[in-house]
């Protein structure tokens, strides 16, 4: 069951590649290079090599040349009919289609950056090397070969972009937010219940107001039967189409814990005052209505138990996989809440979209009138979306909310009608002035 959440990882960030890991790639070559001719080779075999190879080539075949990269202003990047088009002609033209989103992905990288080199930081080659490998394990168990060339097959995401865009920034992030996370005793116990213990196969149902998950419940009290049904009628999870019912079961402890500590309580544990097993929980049972976010609840039903697993929680080897566990469940929240911490700490200055953002500006006075800003991993989103960032140009922002201040009462003779009508006009002449 996918829980829409309101922690969530963000989405847009990234940061340089080290240039030791372009150096490594491109040792990792010739060591390949060198791996596959062990044997070294003379400078006479070397050229009668490429005097057969020469005379075994098509005559007709066209010659190969190189060719100089554009790299000024006005080089060509191609000729149509004689007609050139220069490389400023392309960096307009995709600044135009994609330049607020690659700047943004720049901003966040200096933003990065300069906090590792603010703590005396670094990521090395090595360091993103590792993590591709073991990252190729994790999510396919490929070789590290294989999975480049999957992500570059099915995803469109080159070696080089893999490494500089998402691996070293997931990397840097960590490295930042390692010192804050503390994994405890308790959270161990409950890593174990959640892994070996007894779970949960479950139906859902899924409605964005509290009024709709009574008015459901009230219904599933009257017909029990009628689960299935309801859920394909107006739940909003994926698994509508098959009755609300669940892939995963729910462990115990598990996240989100408003709904895993729920759900455990009123569907295994009940009432432990209560000694008449006729009371106790059983399949086909269900939850009242529970709040996931403040735009989604949820009523679980019971399918069944799945009995716990019977493993020592004293091993060692035991014990250091959950500890794991935890530290990378914890270590998510914190690079999400150390980004964040940038963002707001950062004076940014976006001079292709218009945006300025002083540092740690939401506790200056004047910033309360503001709407609220848009994080860096927003904005992308909203922007394809077609939604405008109500934070753009906060001079003309600020004005506005200023204005609004002068809230005048109108005359009691006015027709309300005509009051909605004229406030209708000044919202429409404010959003056509609106800087875009």
């Amino acid at each position: 069951m996918r829980f829409p959440l309101n922690r969530q990882a963000r989405a847009g960030i990234y940061t340089t590649l080290t240039i030791a890991a372009l150096a490594t790639s491109g040792m990792d070559a010739q060591a390949q290079t060198a791996r596959s001719n062990p044997k070294p080779i003379s400078t006479q075999a070397a050229a009668k090599n490429q005097a057969d190879a020469q005379q075994q080539v098509d005559p007709n075949a066209p010659k190969l040349k190189s060719t100089r990269i554009p790299s000024s202003p006005n080089d060509p990047v191609a000729i149509v009919n004689n007609q050139v088009i220069t490389r400023q002609q392309l960096a307009e033209e995709a600044i135009a289609r994609k330049g607020e989103e690659i700047l943004d992905t720049l901003i966040a990288r200096v933003m990065i950056d300069q906090a590792l080199k603010s703590k005396g930081i670094a990521v090395t080659a090595d360091e993103v090397n590792a993590e591709i490998e073991a990252m190729a394990q994790r999510m396919a168990g490929l070789s590290r070969d294989a999975w480049l060339r999957t992500l570059a097959k099915e995803r469109n995401i080159s070696p080089i972009q893999y490494a500089r865009d998402i691996i070293y920034p997931s990397l840097a992030l960590k490295k930042l937010a390692e010192s804050r996370v503390q994994v405890t005793d308790t959270e161990i116990t409950e890593a174990y219940e959640a892994m070996y213990g007894e779970k949960l196969r479950v139906r859902v149902i899924m409605v964005d107001k509290m009024r709709a998950a009574q008015e459901a419940w009230e219904k599933l009290r009257l017909n029990p039967a009628s689960f299935e049904k309801l859920a394909m009628q107006i739940s909003m999870d994926p698994s509508r189409s098959i009755g609300g019912l669940q892939s995963d079961p729910i462990a115990r402890f598990s996240y989100p814990r408003t709904v895993s500590d729920s759900a455990f309580r009123q569907l295994v544990d009940g009432d432990t005052n209560d000694k008449d097993a006729k009371h106790k929980p059983k399949d086909g049972d269900f939850t009242g209505p529970i709040q996931i976010t403040e735009s989604a609840w949820v009523i679980i039903k019971r399918e069944g138990v799945i009995p716990r697993k019977e493993v020592d929680k004293n091993d060692p080897k035991v014990t250091e996989n959950l500890r794991q566990l935890v530290f990378d469940a914890k270590i998510k929240e914190k690079i999400a809440e150390v980004f964040s911490e940038l963002e707001k700490q950062t004076s940014i200055e976006n001079r292709l979209s218009g945006r300025v953002k002083v540092a740690n500006e939401e506790a200056q006075p004047e910033a309360q009138d503001l709407p609220k800003k848009q994080t860096l991993a927003e904005q992308t989103p909203a922007r394809q979306a077609g939604v405008a960032d109500p934070a753009v140009r906060p001079t003309t922002a600020a004005a506005t909310a200023a204005a609004r201040k002068l809230n005048f009462p109108a005359p009691k003779s006015v027709d309300p009608s005509e009051i909605n009508r004229i406030n209708q006009l000044r919202q429409s002449a404010g959003s056509a002035a609106a800087p875009r």
